[in-house]
């Protein structure tokens, strides 16, 4: 370690910049000579679970540790030795903000809907060292009030800074480079340098809990490795212009019967409408036995995407990777009105069933 009380670290896809964080929190609490207790937080709890404690997981098993003798799953914390190491969403146990003192602090993909208040409080409550990391989509509070006014040391990493990175994701990143549209997309996740902002698609969400009083259905995207199978509950109340949104799974490499596994297990009954992407109509075949349909693809995506903006989204909170894709979703170009082609699996996913919908209005048929 540096030896500095606030190590920032700015990092594209795939730099480890959270795994080497995690693996440094463990290596500080095992090797030291009194207890310590250290925190990990981000905005929200299901983030931590499917993100950054789920990496912690696995660097607690290469280590060598029980993980089921240390881990308390109620009370939300890991003991290694005698010290702890606690976490929790700020969003859910906002008290936390404001109470107990520790040793070492994590913030979690601090640029993700965490605000300057929630770092000084929990910064100035935390007596060895805080670590902060993010993906720099775009400057924020990091950059034009921590930095310039605190000691700290700055990182800045990227994928060829992780020699472990798998393959197939290392040559997904590399295929973005000199790709028109992507020069951004290049920019902050391949170089990890600050993005230029050039204004997220989705601004008009929250989070909330699904409408189960409406009728519903799900949009279906078919991923091709490592992109993902995504699957989503979709309602819409139309009077209220409000469109509640649950993310069903978000799962890469799935073979056919895998993928029939997971939308069985997703789905509330076989009887459910999917609607799903019209490119692949022999994977629609495969899945006979659902009711899935294919979306019909008339007009263009932005055109859709900007009725979309219409509406009020209500996300689930465990709607991770739906919460992640609406946070990175950019216009490519927003004078042209062109969408960026990634952070899209859930959202187009969820457009193909209000297509359908507003479809099946427009025609009074079935298409």
């Amino acid at each position: 370690m540096s030896g500095s009380k606030l190590i920032i670290n700015q990092g594209g896809q795939g730099s480890s910049k959270t795994y080497s964080i995690l693996q440094n929190i463990y290596d500080i609490c095992k090797l030291s000579p009194r207890p310590l207790i250290a925190s990990i937080t981000s905005y929200a709890l299901p983030h931590l679970k499917i993100g950054a404690i789920r990496d912690f997981k696995k660097i607690l098993y290469d280590y060598g540790e029980n993980v089921e003798n240390i881990h308390n799953k109620t009370d939300c914390y890991f003991q290694i030795g005698d010290s702890t190491i606690e976490y929790f969403g700020i969003r859910d146990n906002y008290a936390k903000v404001h109470g107990p003192r520790r040793d070492i602090l994590f913030l979690n993909e601090a640029n993700n809907k965490l605000t300057y208040e929630d770092f000084d409080q929990l910064n100035q409550r935390t007596h060895m060292v805080t670590f902060v990391d993010y993906n720099p989509r775009c400057e924020f509070w990091i950059h034009d009030t921590v930095i310039p006014k605190f000691d700290h040391t700055f990182i800045k990493s990227t994928f060829r800074d992780n020699p472990w990175l798998p393959e197939a994701e290392l040559q997904k990143i590399i295929a973005k480079k000199g790709i028109k549209g992507f020069e951004n997309w290049w920019r902050v996740y391949g170089e990890g340098e600050v993005g230029i902002f050039e204004g997220q698609i989705f601004t008009n969400w929250d989070v909330g809990d699904f409408d189960n009083t409406l009728p519903y259905g799900y949009g279906l995207d078919f991923g091709y490795h490592p992109d993902p199978d995504a699957l989503i509950k979709v309602a819409i109340n139309e009077k209220a212009k409000k469109i509640y949104l649950d993310e069903c799974f978000y799962n890469s490499g799935q073979s056919t019967s895998e993928l029939r596994q997971s939308i069985t297990v997703g789905i509330s009954k076989p009887s459910d409408l999917i609607v799903a992407d019209c490119a692949d109509p022999r994977m629609i075949r495969e899945l006979k036995g659902f009711n899935i349909h294919a979306v019909k693809k008339d007009g263009t995506v932005s055109e859709w995407l900007k009725t979309l903006l219409d509406y009020k989204l209500i996300i689930t909170e465990d709607s991770y990777s739906l919460q992640k894709e609406l946070n990175n979703y950019i216009w490519s170009d927003k004078k042209a009105g062109i969408p960026i082609d990634a952070f899209n699996h859930l959202i187009d996913a969820f457009r193909y069933y209000y297509m359908w919908q507003k479809q099946k209005v427009n025609t009074n048929v079935w298409v």
